[in-house]
Order: C-alpha cells, then structure tokens, then sequence
C-alpha cells in the first residue's frame, strides 16, 4: 500500500482547502501589520515629544498680557475732614451727644521724613523712638523695603491710624484701642472740635500710655485759689451751663487765662463781661465781674488782671466769675483745658 490506508486517506479537496486558509491567515496579518505601520507613522508625524516645540497657533491660543509696573510706595497726605456746617451746629446747640473736644491735647504734629540710600524702616523707627509697627499704619506700606525719595510722615508718639467705617463712634474707637482716652481727648489730639466722625475719615490712636504725661493745660485759673461751685452743663435759670463758676473773695482779681487780646467788653446776663481771643481759634470770657481793668483791642499776657468779682450777681449766693472756653465757636468744659 501507499502512505495512506484506505481508512486514513484525507477526505477529497482538504490539500485545497488548507492552502485557502494559510492565505487568509498570511493576509490578514499582513493587514495588522500595514495598520500598525500607519499608527506608528501617525503617532510619529503628530505627537510631540520631549525637546520639541509645539506649534503655539494650533495648539494653544496667544494671549498677550501688559508688564505691570512695579508700584512705588509714597507717602499719604493726612484727611482733613470736612464737617458739614449743620453738624457743626448741632454741635454747638447740643454739646451730647455730639461732644465737644477735650481741649486737654495740643493737635498732633506729624514730621515729614525724606527716604534716603541705605535707610531701612528699624533704623527710622530708632532714630524716632518708633516702632516699625507705627510707621507702617501711619504711611499705609504694603513694603517694608523703602525707595530713596520716599517721603514719610513720622508721628511724635507710637499708634495707630485708623479709618473710620460706616457705624464707628469715636468713643467706641478709643475704648477699643485706647482706653487711657476719651472720645473727646481723640477729637483734641486729631485736631476736631467735636467728636462726630464720618466714614472714610482717618484717625490716628496713640498707643496706650504714650501720652499719659504730655497733658498741657492750655490756660491758667482765672482766679488763684477759687472753687468751682458750678460745672460745665449745670443747669443755671433753667439753661445749660457753657462754662464753670468760680466763687471767690469779693473784689478777688480776676486775671487772663492765656495770652491774647482783647476782643469785646460787654454787658450779659451775668453783668459786666470781657472776651479773649487766644492762638488756634480758642477764645475765653469771663462773666460777672465787678469792674473791667482793660479796653478793647489791649493786648494781655496770661495772668494779667483784667478786673475783679464783686456781689452784683444775681445768680450765686456769693461773689463769682463765669469762666467759659470756645473754640472756632464751639463751647468747651473748661476743667479740661485749665489748671486750678
């Protein structure tokens, strides 16, 4: 017998239909192939890779930014507040709850300080007896790092100066920064006549203890060893007070409480009157008086005798002067401004 028995003899056609299969097989492998080849030429051609740029117009959109200019730090000029005259009247019809300056502080002046090379912002605050903390809050720095040329406003006292917001007082400012102060006291050494404050208006707070001993009394008792039997607000004949009552002995010398000049001598409700116009605005009367030892337009210096109390007062019980304080017209207790 050949290769094959009968048995084992492949059935008719297998050689022809294996041969088929192979090819199919071969071809469809060869497809693969060729679509691998054209991925990896794709992928090749497109793709970016490390080191190679890509094209900024297809892929990423260009945006053009301006260079913003370093900004330069400058120095502020303080806010002058504007007082709306209607305030100012309340003010001076209604001492509370507007409340009248204390008088018991000069304003503050602040020192203008020029930058220079090599000046740093703890070498300022030593030379000044500051802190760093002080200059920054009064100048508003964003940068410790200071430009020659910069001006500075250098403060006498360590603080902090604050902007006023939408429902501040400034009583509750000093309670919660300086309690050692009253509302009045901020409006004295802010340089305000009374104590209303607007949004947006800046106020500097000395720090706790700083001032405690820089008290200067602006005037001197109009009487030596007198006693105040009246106050600032008491009510006399039915109306508010706008001064103090000072009993003494009859025909006690009544002197100038500062340096000025006479500005009126007049006749109130109190009898025998003088005005002083003093520096700053601040002006002083003296009520009630015996005799007047000066005329009109006289220059004084402070204890001058400028006349004497007497009985002729109808409303004390004993011989006494009205001492009354203004300021740009705004009445002042004057136990705040003098010394007895």
């Amino acid at each position: 017998m050949g290769r094959y028995s009968y048995d084992d003899m492949p059935p008719e056609g297998y050689r022809d239909k294996r041969r088929g299969s192979g090819k199919m097989t071969a071809a469809i492998a060869s497809i693969g192939v060729l679509l691998t080849l054209i991925a990896v030429i794709i992928y090749l051609l497109f793709t970016p890779h490390r080191g190679q740029a890509v094209d900024a117009q297809e892929e990423v959109e260009a945006v053009s930014v301006d260079p913003i200019e370093p900004e330069i730090i400058e120095s502020r000029e303080r806010a002058v507040p504007q007082i709306p005259e209607a305030v100012q009247e309340e003010a001076m019809e209604t001492p509370s709850p507007i409340e009248s300056a204390s008088g018991r502080y000069a304003e503050i002046e602040f020192t203008d300080y020029t930058v220079a090379e090599g000046d740093t912002l703890l070498g300022i605050g030593e030379k000044y007896s500051l802190s760093t903390t002080t200059l920054v809050s009064v100048n508003k720095l964003s940068d410790v790092n200071l430009q020659p040329g910069m001006e500075l406003e250098i403060p006498p006292m360590d603080g902090t100066l604050y902007t006023v917001e939408e429902g501040d007082t400034l009583e509750a400012i000093a309670e919660a920064r300086n309690p050692e102060l009253t509302a009045a006291d901020l409006a004295s050494l802010n340089g305000k006549a009374y104590t209303a404050v607007f949004p947006g208006e800046e106020i500097f707070i000395p720090a706790p203890g700083t001032v405690a001993e820089s008290i200067e009394y602006l005037f001197a008792s109009p009487i030596k060893n007198g006693e105040i039997i009246a106050r600032f607000g008491d009510l006399i004949d039915g109306k508010p007070l706008n001064g103090i009552v000072i009993a003494s002995e009859p025909g006690s010398a009544v002197c100038a409480a500062a340096d000025g000049t006479v500005l009126d001598i007049f006749t109130s409700e109190f009898g025998r009157s003088v005005t002083l116009l003093h520096d700053n605005g601040y002006s002083t009367d003296y009520y009630a008086l015996e005799y007047v030892g000066v005329k009109v337009s006289e220059r004084v210096e402070k204890g001058d005798v400028i006349g004497a109390i007497g009985t002729s007062n109808r409303y004390f019980d004993q011989p006494a002067v009205v001492f009354s304080v203004e300021q740009n017209s705004v009445p002042l207790d004057p136990t705040n401004l003098t010394e007895f």
